[in-house]
């Protein structure tokens, strides 16, 4: 529990003496409450409540203040992705099944001549690598993405005489080619972005006139809810208290939705887009001692989960009160914590 005291003293213009005057204190009474060294009487929580205009619960800091100022996310910026090399590496794989795209590239977009790609938001080109194997030759890729050190891992893994691929460092939403692609494609992107609709649109205009828009998002609570680990309650594992909250008010605050993937075909047909379709990934992640790469498959879960990290009392509490700020209640960001 961390009380408000000090915070909504401080917002109110008050000092520690006119505070301590209103509820016939001393000042080093206020000083020790701010500090956690004592604790207001339970008897005097309410008329702290009422002078600050908040909830006791907001005075006792296990609910956010609704004055409190909201602070973004920052998942779809430049310098958030650049620390998450490790984490793309350890989790890309997961997505997908080989058989599986290249059931799509020929029975389902019908692509029998050579294409070109464009990828929006590629990280370091991982869908190209996946890609273009299966397509005909002569297929060619192209990722843009904001942070160049995934820019450059890519080019490292491609070659620089590659032919077939271009990366580039940049804003998909200033992209300006000199031409339009077969294919425009986006993994994974949309639900960390303010404005996926812009996005979309900005996507739809580097399409060819009969060109495909290809979104392969996932959707938040499907994959939270996908989730089980031998010996432990699935029950438990499914229950995310405060999530939903959390969601809606990074929604009405930011523009960010995690539940854009269920929504991207209505989206689309607003757009103007026609022979929509969608498909649901085949790909299931059965990690079990003695199949093939159990090692670095639990090596990779752990890590891409930080499950493997030990936090500090303050981390910790850092990330309660970043999950505060986002619309949990203090126990409940202590239940996810300690979950995890």
């Amino acid at each position: 529990m961390k009380l408000k005291i000090a915070e909504l003293r401080k917002k109110k213009g008050v000092s520690q003496q006119e505070l301590a005057d209103v509820l016939g204190v001393s000042f080093q009474t206020v000083s020790k409450w701010e500090t956690s060294v004592n604790f207001p009487d339970i008897t005097m929580l309410p008329m702290l409540a009422q002078y600050f205009e908040v909830t006791v619960d907001e005075l006792l800091g296990l609910k956010p203040l609704q004055s409190e100022e909201y602070i973004p996310s920052k998942t779809g910026t430049e310098s958030y992705w650049g620390k998450k090399l490790a984490y793309l590496k350890q989790t890309r794989a997961a997505f997908w099944n080989t058989d599986y795209m290249q059931f799509l590239i020929e029975k389902v977009w019908m692509i029998d001549k050579p294409v070109a790609i464009l990828d929006c938001g590629c990280g370091y080109g991982f869908l190209g690598a996946l890609l273009l194997p299966l397509l005909p030759v002569g297929s060619t890729y192209t990722g843009i993405d904001l942070n160049e050190e995934l820019i450059h891992e890519g080019m490292n893994i491609f070659g620089s005489n590659n032919n077939s691929v271009s990366l580039i460092c940049g804003d998909v939403m200033s992209y300006s080619p000199t031409r339009q692609y077969d294919m425009v494609f986006t993994q994974a992107v949309m639900r960390h972005l303010d404005t996926p609709k812009l996005f979309l649109q900005k996507m739809i205009t580097l399409a060819a006139a009969q060109g495909l828009v290809v979104c392969l998002e996932i959707n938040r609570e499907i994959e939270n809810v996908g989730l089980y680990i031998q010996r432990m309650d699935y029950a438990g594992l499914c229950e995310q208290p405060g999530f939903r909250k959390m969601w809606q008010n990074e929604l009405d605050k930011q523009g960010r939705d995690y539940s854009i993937g269920m929504k991207i075909p209505h989206i689309m047909k607003e757009l103007g887009l026609s022979n929509i379709d969608i498909r649901m990934n085949d790909k299931v992640n059965y990690i079990s001692p003695g199949i093939e790469k159990y090692e670095q498959q639990i090596d990779n879960f752990v890590k891409s989960r930080d499950f493997d990290t030990q936090y500090t009392y303050n981390e910790q509490n850092i990330e309660i009160q970043h999950l505060m700020n986002h619309g949990m209640t203090r126990s409940e960001a202590e239940e996810y914590c300690s979950k995890q």
